[in-house]
């Protein structure tokens, strides 16, 4: 009976795991979107995404991934996908944040 109710204990936290990371995807592809709208009104010479971080950071410190380099990152991802998506793909989703930027510096279209 124990090992029935343990083997329930890995699976739970595997969906838990998958959700947060669909969660975590979504608000990126948000953040993606905003910069990208917003960037295109901005001049490249602006520093806007490291305005953006700086202000990110401060607003959030306890929340990780705002470095200037990750906003670019999440920006660059939300371009890539975009071009065929309006929304976060399911399948896009369910990958780790880290195999997603892996993936987007290593192809360079969707089709």
């Amino acid at each position: 009976w124990n090992s029935k109710i343990k083997s329930k204990i890995p699976a739970s936290r595997r969906k838990d795991a998958y959700s947060i990371n669909s969660q975590l995807l979504e608000m990126y592809w948000e953040i993606g979107k905003d910069i990208s709208e917003k960037q295109e009104e901005s001049k490249w010479g602006s520093k806007f995404i490291e305005r953006t971080a700086i202000e990110l950071k401060h607003e959030f410190p306890e929340v990780k991934g705002f470095s200037r380099r990750n906003i670019y990152a999440i920006r660059q991802w939300y371009k890539f996908y975009s071009t065929k998506y309006q929304f976060v793909p399911q399948s896009v989703a369910q990958i780790p944040w880290g195999h997603n930027r892996l993936i987007i510096t290593r192809i360079k279209n969707i089709k």
